[in-house]
């Protein structure tokens, strides 16, 4: 009589994939080569007077950038993360061939979606800016942002990772996830929703009195603010978890984001009072405790909402 083979339990069965983590840097490196040929293309075909204008919204242009930089790399994690899981997926056969199809759709996607969103804008600009008064122009073109991401971003992705698996390039299998990987989704998403809100406020708000520096350097503190976060879910997390639950982590990233926001506009208050009735030197004391109080903060309230929202179980 033969004895029975052992039972393998489930989370000796997961494996760990590596590529959402290749595609995040892929999407990374695409961006910024799109980013790098807009440049160049600007460069080259706009008079000199048209390009120092160009130049004199450097700080401005620098928050899109890298605001555009944490939503396509958020979004390969999160999305090559979710069709994994999905499918039950754990590798691909040839990654190089994934990531060179990944890459060519890409930019073919932005080139395309890049000139129709540009002839749109120029048609549709002059009346935002005439017609915006006090709201973003930025808030007001959201919806076709959108498309243009989902278009741009997403579809040539989720067509690279279904066109690999339907030619049965996939290795099929149960998957977990590293609490690092997690960590930096948490982080990410931090940074995108940072970004986007100085981003969304009007130009007066961010950048008073002419001060356009303000927001390139809002947008770098908010680089200080995804770390702190990301370190803080990473200490927070089991080593292993079965799975991603984008909806959860998402949830997670807004709650902690509106309550230290919410915090944030209470020492706001605080602060614009002392400038009213305190000292110079007092002002930037409290300015100074104001920041790293925020950073403090981020600490506590990452972990919670990990907590009391995502529930990580250990893989």
């Amino acid at each position: 009589m033969s004895n029975p083979s052992p039972v393998i339990g489930q989370a000796e069965r997961r494996r760990s994939s590596r590529l959402p983590m290749r595609l995040l840097f892929t999407a990374l490196a695409c961006c910024t080569a799109s980013l790098m040929i807009h440049w160049l293309i600007m460069w080259l075909t706009l008079e000199p007077e048209y390009f120092q204008a160009y130049l004199n919204n450097l700080w401005q242009l620098a928050a899109y950038w890298l605001s555009a930089l944490a939503v396509d790399g958020c979004s390969a994690l999160l999305l090559a993360r979710y069709y994994l899981q999905r499918h039950d997926v754990v590798d691909v056969s040839r990654p190089a061939r994934l990531i060179a199809l990944f890459v060519g759709l890409y930019l073919v996607a932005i080139f395309v979606v890049g000139l129709l969103y540009n002839l749109l804008w120029a048609q549709v600009s002059p009346w935002l800016y005439e017609n915006a008064r006090s709201i973003s122009p930025t808030l007001l073109m959201l919806p076709l942002n959108l498309v243009s991401f989902m278009l741009a971003t997403l579809l040539p992705l989720w067509l690279s990772l279904h066109l690999m698996r339907r030619t049965g390039q996939f290795q099929t299998g149960l998957t977990r996830v590293s609490r690092g990987e997690t960590a930096l989704a948490f982080g990410l998403l931090f940074i995108v929703l940072y970004t986007k809100l100085l981003t969304l406020l009007p130009s007066t708000a961010i950048s008073p009195y002419g001060m356009e520096w303000m927001l390139g350097l809002s947008s770098a503190i908010g680089l200080v603010y995804g770390l702190v976060a990301l370190i803080a879910a990473h200490r927070s997390l089991p080593a292993q978890l079965p799975q991603l639950a984008v909806g959860r982590l998402l949830a997670s990233v807004l709650a902690c984001m509106v309550s230290w926001l919410l915090v944030a506009g209470v020492l706001g208050f605080v602060l614009l009072v002392a400038l009213y009735a305190g000292s110079e030197i007092l002002v930037l004391v409290l300015m100074v405790l104001f920041g790293l109080l925020l950073l403090a903060l981020l600490w506590p309230l990452t972990h919670l909402s990990l907590r009391w929202i995502y529930r990580p179980l250990p893989a």
